[in-house]
């Protein structure tokens, strides 16, 4: 097959790599770093800085502080640094830089008047390359961008999206009232379930979806506290529609949370009764599934299995556990860690992992999980395991040891995390569904409780394939094109 000849686009002048980068090291608020604990940045061209390790402290050895006294110093021009040493660097605690277009497929036609091509073939700085639509007026055409609205619905965290085999759109997530924003008593009190033909459809105030309240709880222990109905998902399972939601077991606390089932009664989720299955169950006596805190339940087939990811607290962190289903409701193999709380953007405010979501690609599975406390240091993991190895065995998935996706001040996304994913509506490129915050704030801050602010909103994102088969996630809220100039391409005519 012949290749395509592509243009290179200009590049963003923070994405031009020279000999050298720069790094330096900044102050926080929310905590007092301890020794040789430092907050780094680093830069391209000293303007746009990237914050390492999810924004979370980075222990430094003193020889590596000796030869960067600007470090140090807190200079905020920063000091020069090679680019061997800053992928190395980003190798250990993440590059959290914008994926943008970086090459355009060149365009000829054969005659003034024929027909440009609807779709041309692009690259991306990351190497993924792909086909998107173009939009024509004469020789002169424009690249689409995803659009989505941002964000798409307000005040739901945990945002979960399903795409059904006819092609509908359901969405759920946890429940807050902006109404009584902070208050605990007002949160988390419903499970409603929204569908629309499109994905843009689901959006507040398009008016084109139904909605419907599956599930209620009033507040417990006489009306104080919230029955913590949390990160809701649809499942359509071997024929029959299920949602998986966290609740309390207990009339007078809150906390003893444990993971729930609700399944339909007939084949229209929008129209036919919900009833409640209960607490997830295991069959496997003494086992230590469902025995403490457990939360964020989701489930995934592969070749032929079904399988539950969830979190679950021991000795007070988080960890997420997996188990091989009998039904829906029920596992029936021992319950195994595959992430444990380890690295310092797991650790701000509690230790965590939670939020387990799935996605496949290339002969590998994907799971992404949410990490730290729930204010703007959340961010996003990822563990990855080939598609043949056993997914019940700890050691067939590996662990990437920086976060995958994180805050921008630069967009003003913060505290991103709980994400599901679903593919477009023109079925044409993988979608990440997350929640994130429109301001900064953290643990710490006088009675600040993160956990009922109603700021959380849901958002779209395009995962990004890179060259190596491994997912970006860019930045949130960041364009494809560094600059609108690399939307646009222009036809040539041959010439004889």
């Amino acid at each position: 097959m012949k290749s395509k000849k592509m243009t290179k686009l200009p590049a963003a002048d923070f994405l031009v790599r020279q000999e050298t980068a720069y790094i330096r090291s900044h102050t926080v608020t929310w905590e007092s770093p301890s020794d040789n604990q430092y907050y780094l940045e680093y830069s391209y061209d000293r303007s746009v800085w990237f914050a390492l390790n999810g924004g979370n402290a980075i222990p430094l050895p003193q020889d590596v502080l000796e030869v960067t006294p600007a470090l140090q110093a807190h200079d905020s021009s920063g000091c020069k640094l090679s680019l061997a040493a800053l992928e190395t660097l980003q190798a250990r605690y993440g590059a959290p830089e914008p994926v943008y277009l970086s090459e355009a497929e060149e365009v000829t036609l054969p005659s003034p008047d024929a027909e440009p091509p609807s779709k041309i073939t692009v690259s991306y700085t990351n190497g993924m390359r792909e086909e998107r639509t173009v939009i024509w007026d004469g020789l002169t055409g424009t690249i689409q961008e995803p659009r989505y609205a941002a964000p798409l619905i307000s005040h739901r965290a945990d945002p979960y999206i399903y795409r059904h085999t006819d092609g509908k759109y359901y969405f759920m997530a946890s429940h807050t009232d902006a109404g009584h924003n902070l208050d605990g008593r007002y949160q988390y009190l419903y499970l409603i379930l929204r569908c629309a033909d499109t994905l843009e459809d689901l959006t507040d105030n398009s008016g084109r979806y139904t909605e419907k309240i599956i599930y209620a709880h009033e507040p417990i222990n006489g009306g104080a506290m919230s029955p913590h109905l949390w990160a809701p998902e649809l499942h359509y399972i071997h024929g029959g529609w299920f949602v998986y939601y966290t609740a309390t077991i207990s009339d007078q606390s809150s906390w003893r949370i444990r993971p729930h089932c609700l399944a339909c009664t007939g084949s229209d989720p929008m129209r036919d009764p919900w009833i409640e299955k209960g607490p997830i169950r295991t069959t496997v006596e003494g086992d230590i599934a469902f025995t403490d805190f457990s939360l964020d339940h989701t489930y995934f087939s592969h070749n032929g299995r079904d399988y539950l990811l969830w979190a679950q607290k021991t000795n007070n962190i988080s960890d997420i556990l997996i188990a091989e289903l009998a039904d829906p409701w029920t596992i029936c193999t021992p319950a195994v860690c595959l992430t444990h709380p380890e690295y310092n953007w797991e650790l701000h405010g509690f230790p965590v992992n939670e939020g387990p979501a799935v996605i496949r690609h290339e002969g590998r599975i994907f799971m992404t999980f949410s990490a730290s406390g729930t204010d703007a240091l959340y961010c996003v993991g990822l563990l990855y395991a080939d598609e043949n190895a056993d997914l019940l065995k700890a050691a067939s998935w590996k662990k990437c040891p920086h976060p995958v996706f994180q805050s921008s001040s630069v967009t003003g996304y913060y505290g991103l995390g709980h994400n599901s994913f679903t593919r477009s509506t023109d079925d044409s490129e993988d979608l990440i569904i997350y929640h994130g915050r429109q301001e900064a704030r953290y643990l710490g801050e006088g009675d600040y409780q993160p956990l009922y602010d109603a700021g959380r909103n849901a958002y779209v994102g395009k995962v990004f394939w890179g060259s190596d088969g491994m997912p970006s996630f860019s930045v949130p809220g960041a364009p494809i094109a560094a600059r609108r100039a690399d939307l646009t391409v222009t036809a040539k005519v041959k010439t004889i």
